[in-house]
């Protein structure tokens, strides 16, 4: 019967998914294709030709050893290079077929032709997972669904079986889709990116993505209030776009007189566009973990929600205190890291006249962190502090009247 139910409701909304998720990737990996061939018939034309053998000055590589832009000595030397889909961060100098095909794990590639709609994919996803129970919450769905026969955990478990994985699915699909689309549009040796490599980004990216949806399937299930709801998701997926970044500037505070002495490339930590690079193994299983612990707190959550709490910015006041410490760690690492950046700024001026004093560094880190978590309590205990000032006022009301 719950799958009849949630079929019902969310049938639509997932075939509406699976169009723009497919969509999306189609359009991607099209405009790459077609880039490339694009590309492919301008260096095979005479008028290419033309322009080489009248400016051969101009068309050069970088040449590692020398540490200089070398010109080519044949067309075909450049003509072969410019079309190698993946190459490496120095999109400003050309680099030698040889350099193209080889793979380090500790290299960053970017591609050279086409669009990236990935992000945007990935919005889409957490988007999902959002409204997946924020939704049921404010359109009453919920009371519908607690009068049935079956407990609160089969229902938990039925929309995750019967809706969310369907979700993950598309998603995992429409990026196998992606990638068979490329390699079967574009001929070897000139994307440069085996199947395995291709696959371990497409994993890596999509453990990402199924944290992202985890957590915004926590907020969804967390959250009541109408407004400050989808508020709170927005917020975190502005602050969460930053964490690579973040992680990056933090891990660097420990290494930085020795800027990349780390086993492994901090860029690579976080996967969500699908080339060349794959990332490291290991992040996967973490991504995958913490996604289950959020999964696994909305679940427990859910089964002993009050529906009382309706309108509330918490729909769980016993969770107020963890769920508050846990805004205020990520939204100050985020913070201290990106925006504010002391500890950076303080080592970056160490031995310089302009020096940063380790106490006002302090000073500004325990500001920042004070100011956030001020917030964030104003924030997450409003109906506490609301009920507070009305008795407040009550009983200051009444004591005037006597």
């Amino acid at each position: 019967m719950l799958k009849k139910i949630y079929l019902k409701r969310y049938g639509k909304a997932l075939i509406a998914f699976a169009v723009i998720t497919f969509g999306l990737y189609f359009l991607n990996a099209h405009s790459t294709v077609t880039n490339w061939q694009s590309q492919n018939n301008y260096y095979h034309s005479s008028q290419f030709e033309k322009e080489f053998k009248e400016h051969p000055e101009s068309f050069t590589y970088w040449n590692q050893e020398n540490e200089k832009d070398v010109p080519y000595t044949s067309s075909k030397d450049y003509v072969q290079d410019q079309l190698y889909v993946y190459g490496t961060a120095y999109s400003e100098h050309n680099i030698s077929a040889k350099q193209a095909q080889k793979y380090d794990a500790k290299t960053t590639y970017y591609t050279r032709f086409g669009g990236d709609f990935t992000i945007l994919n990935i919005f889409l996803v957490a988007l999902a997972g959002f409204l997946l129970f924020f939704i049921d919450e404010k359109t009453a769905f919920n009371r519908f669904l607690f009068a049935l026969p079956q407990k609160r955990k089969q229902l938990f478990r039925a929309k995750l079986l019967y809706v969310a994985l369907p979700i993950l699915a598309i998603f995992l699909l429409g990026q196998l889709f992606y990638v068979t689309y490329i390699k079967i549009g574009i001929p070897a040796p000139y994307l440069n990116a085996s199947w395995s490599q291709l696959l371990h980004a497409v994993f890596s990216s999509f453990s990402l993505a199924t944290l992202l949806f985890a957590v915004s399937i926590f907020i969804g299930s967390m959250v009541g209030n109408l407004v400050f709801g989808p508020l709170t998701w927005l917020v975190f997926v502005f602050f969460a776009s930053f964490t690579p970044g973040s992680v990056t500037n933090f891990l660097n505070l420990f290494t930085f007189k020795e800027y990349g002495s780390f086993p492994f490339n901090l860029e690579n930590l976080f996967i969500y566009r699908i080339g060349k690079t794959g990332g490291y193994w290991w992040m996967i299983p973490i991504f995958l973990i913490a996604a289950f612990l959020f999964i696994w707190w909305s679940y427990r959550k859910f089964t002993v929600l009050s529906l009382e709490n309706d309108g509330d910015y918490l729909l769980h006041r016993d969770s107020r205190w963890p769920v508050w410490f846990l805004m205020w760690v990520f939204t100050g690492f985020i913070s201290l890291n990106t925006f504010t950046n002391p500890w950076q700024s303080y080592l970056m001026l160490l031995d310089t006249p302009e020096r940063i004093s380790l106490f006002s560094t302090i000073i500004s880190t325990l500001v920042t962190l004070v100011l956030l978590g001020i917030m964030l309590y104003v924030l997450v205990f409003f109906s506490t502090l609301k009920a507070a000032w009305h008795h407040y006022r009550s009983k200051k009301h009444g004591v005037e009247l006597n």
